[in-house]
């Protein structure tokens, strides 16, 4: 999960609650990252 703001609680609360393991990650230093086409390649790259 790429954090920006504060939009990010209630949806790692849920998810955390829920047993997914999440991973918070700022979303500042993934922007440093090469470019990615969509969303879903973006999340594959930020998740390895």
């Amino acid at each position: 999960m790429e954090a920006t703001g504060v939009y990010w609680i209630p949806l790692f609360e849920v998810l955390d609650r829920l047993g997914f393991e999440v991973i918070l990650v700022n979303g500042r230093q993934t922007k440093r990252a090469a470019a990615r086409k969509s969303d879903v390649l973006d999340c594959q790259w930020i998740s390895r």
